[in-house]
Formats: structure tokens, sequence, C-alpha cells
């Protein structure tokens, strides 16, 4: 069978199997890399070379990227054969990547890094504002109110990147004072609003409230919260979200990444003493031990400073 109709066959299938749209994207754009990198279009072509060619070509990367790579095309790969649409176990050519487990910290941001970020979002939001009554900068303008509102949700909640664009305004429940987002493996987790991002939903719903140009007003009535400039039918893109994320690393003079957020959200929920269940509920962990394994050295830390205070010579 071609290479390319046998990743449109294992595409569908891993849509029935209801993985996200994350993952999804990620699985193809692997699998597409690997076939470009080919010069061949049959599965039954295939040899150790071409594998080897691949691999040596993705050195590079990050060994995390190189791990997940192998590990799709393995899946991949096992999955032809099991439906015989190749007649070699082509997999047995992808070994596993064995790496040390390591317990370093998560890197997070700290008390002074938050500040900094909301004083330049502030600061941008307030000198566009004194220009509002033109178009240009009436669209600055609602991009600073939209990056303040997106900055406290990722705080706040510790969601994902892709979870956070997608939020739509029905996810919202003010009275019930809940957030509904659409978590990994299309489900559904309820997480309550914290007061901070209650204020910042305040805010933002009072700043929309001077804009005035039609063409803005028009995608604002999309049923997302956070709309595409080009469809607003659409939510607003993670690269989007990614060009911010550039910007704000230049005020930290530090690269930092949606994601950062995350681990700065459940690693100040440990030093809060918070239970390890109910942060596996809040960030959308499907088990504890998820939690416990990513961020056991955040735990190991703050048990420490507790049980050290404990010891007395006197």
């Amino acid at each position: 069978m071609k290479i390319n109709q046998a990743i449109n066959y294992f595409m569908t299938t891993l849509e029935t199997e209801q993985l996200s749209e994350h993952s999804l994207k990620a699985y193809k754009q692997d699998l597409n890399q690997f076939a470009l990198s080919l010069d061949k279009l049959l599965l039954d072509t295939l040899s150790f070379e071409d594998f080897h060619n691949y691999f040596v070509t993705i050195s590079r990367l990050k060994l995390s990227t190189i791990k997940r790579k192998r590990v799709v095309l393995h899946r991949f790969l096992k999955f032809c054969y099991r439906n015989k649409m190749c007649s070699e176990k082509l997999y047995e050519y992808i070994d596993p990547i064995k790496s040390k487990k390591t317990t370093t910290p998560k890197d997070i941001l700290t008390k002074e890094d938050i500040l900094k970020l909301f004083t330049f979002l502030s600061e941008q939001k307030e000198a566009y504002a004194s220009k509002i009554d033109q178009t240009y900068y009436e669209y600055l303008y609602y991009c600073c109110i939209r990056n303040i509102l997106i900055i406290h949700i990722l705080l706040y909640t510790g969601c994902r990147a892709h979870e956070a664009v997608a939020i739509k305004k029905s996810d919202i429940d003010l009275l019930n004072n809940t957030l509904t987002l659409f978590t990994k493996g299309k489900k559904y987790n309820q997480v309550p609003i914290h007061s901070k991002l209650l204020n910042a939903f305040t805010a933002y719903d009072h700043a929309i409230i001077h804009l005035k140009d039609p063409a803005l007003l028009i995608m604002l009535e999309s049923s997302y919260l956070f709309p595409s400039k080009s469809d607003s039918n659409t939510h607003l893109s993670t690269r989007t979200l990614h060009d911010l994320m550039n910007t704000l690393s230049s005020v930290l003079g530090r690269h930092i990444h949606a994601h950062l957020f995350r681990h700065t959200f459940a690693s100040y929920c440990i030093a809060a003493h918070m239970d390890i269940s109910t942060i596996a509920s809040l960030i959308s962990h499907s088990n504890p031990s998820i939690t416990l394994s990513i961020y056991t050295h955040e735990i190991d830390a703050h048990n420490k400073q507790e049980q050290i205070k404990k010891l007395s010579f006197s």
C-alpha cells in the first residue's frame, strides 16, 4: 500500500478514538514529515536505511521531540502491519529511546515575573487607549485587553494553550462561578473562577464597551470568547498566542511559553498545600499519579520545607 494512503487510514482511525484536535495535528505533522523524507511511495519498499536516514535528519531536535516522533512512527507502522497494509514488521526497525527519568524542578514564573508581565500589558493598554479614536489603534487596544484576559485565564486555571483560545462565551458561568474547558481527550472540565480571574472577566467586559469599529464589533459577536480576526466562526489560533509569548519573553529577558503558566499554576497550588487529587482535577489530568510524576520535585521540596520546621535541638 502507498505510504500516504496508509497515513490517511491511520489518521481516520485515530479520529474514531476521540483524540484531541491538538494530538491529531501532531500525529499528522510527524507522519507527513517522515513521508516527505522518503523517495519511495510504497510501505513494502521501506528498509532499515530509510529509517536510519530519517532519524539522522531529526537528530538535532530536542530529545523529547525525537522520542515523540519515534513513538508516533512505531504506532503507525504497527497499525499498518496489524491491518496487512505491509508484509514486514517495519516497526521493529524503531528502537525506543530510553533515558533516565529526572526530577528537576519545573521552570515557573516568580511573583515578580507575573507583576512585570501585567505591568507591561497594562501600560501597553493605556498607551493605545489614548488613541482609541483611530481604527488602527482601536484594534491594538482590543488586542491588549484580550491578551490581559488570556494571561489571567492561563495563570488562574492552569489550562493548556489550545484550551484557552477555544473557550466559548457559553462556557463562562459567572452566576455559578465556573468556567468549562474542552480538554485533552475531548473531555469537559469545569473549574472554579478565581476572584482575580473574575475581576479580569469584568474588566474585559467593561473595556469592550468602548469599542466602536463596526468590523471589530461584528467579529466580537462570535460565539468564541477569542474569535479569529480572519474568521469569527473560528477561535484565535495558538500561533497568535505563541507570538504573544515571544513579546512577553522580551519583557522578562528569557524565553517563556504558554505551558509555563500551567507549571506555575500547579507549583503554586502545591506550595499552598492543595490536595494532589484536587490539583489533578483542576488541570484535567486523568489520574493524580500523572500529576505526582510531573511535579515530584516540587512536592518533595515543599514537604521538606514543612518537615524541617519540626527539627529542634532545644
